[in-house]
């Protein structure tokens, strides 16, 4: 009796734990490969060039943006990173 369920279990849910095994295992292969990567240490000074190169790029772009772009830029990385939108006032504002 207990085969004829294994059966039907493994019929109907067999194939959803098989492909999330297959996911699994290319995501921890993946994570892997970056920490190795992160190790070399050639790798991670590229990687932090890369991240101020970045970030320099984007302080650049707002000191010469026009004054109403430049509002409507920090209005959009507010709402990305700081979770606030305009109508919203900023954690420890007067408002």
């Amino acid at each position: 009796m207990q085969e004829k369920y294994a059966k039907w279990i493994d019929f109907l849910y067999g194939p959803f734990f098989r492909v999330i095994g297959f996911f699994y295992r290319i995501y921890s292969a993946n994570r892997a490969r970056v920490e190795r990567l992160k190790a070399s240490e050639r790798v991670a000074a590229l990687l932090r060039l890369l991240a101020v190169a970045v970030l320099v790029g984007w302080i650049l772009i707002w000191l010469f943006a026009s004054e109403d772009s430049r509002n409507r830029l920090t209005q959009e990385v507010k709402q990305t990173i700081g979770g606030f939108g305009q109508s919203d006032p900023a954690p420890g504002s007067a408002e």
